[in-house]
């Protein structure tokens, strides 16, 4: 059976862009549009930083996965040449993205170390995603420009 005969009329979309008027909230979005969906709200997960609170909520495990805590570390003194540096930085990404994304499952995080984007951190996010009774997997390119400092994110095809 096809995803397209379990889902005739498409896929939600989130709270968030339902309530943007540009958006028609009667259309479903196609897989397509689901991928590309989840892949700019990954945008907005990896451009923003979290706050160090773990001396204030360290009592409260659902603080850690709430909006208080949206957003990756910064990792300002922390090193792509070190392979110890390299994986704290995945592990942080993972656990922000499983934290608040809960479209995707198993995810995982790599980093790309290759000479084309010389300045550039490029990371490969593979995740499952969750499309009840389903998971489809999923590929994302995470590219930080090192001239705005921002991650622009693309889901493969």
């Amino acid at each position: 059976m096809s995803l397209d005969q379990l889902y005739p009329y498409g896929f939600r979309s989130t709270l968030f862009d339902r309530l943007l008027p540009e958006n028609d909230i009667l259309k479903g979005l196609s897989l397509q549009e689901l991928r590309q969906s989840v892949a700019h709200d990954l945008e907005d997960l990896l451009n923003s930083r979290m706050a160090k609170l773990d001396h204030l909520i360290g009592d409260y495990p659902l603080a850690k996965q709430s909006i208080i805590q949206f957003g990756i570390i910064d990792f300002v003194g922390l090193s792509t040449a070190n392979p110890l540096d390299r994986d704290k930085i995945c592990q942080s990404i993972e656990q922000s993205i499983s934290a608040h994304e809960p479209r995707l499952r198993q995810v995982k995080v790599e980093m790309l170390l290759d000479g084309h984007n010389m300045g550039a951190l490029c990371l490969t996010i593979q995740a499952y995603l969750n499309i009840h009774p389903l998971y489809e997997p999923v590929v994302f390119d995470a590219l930080l420009k090192p001239t705005t400092q921002q991650y622009v994110v693309s889901a493969q095809s």
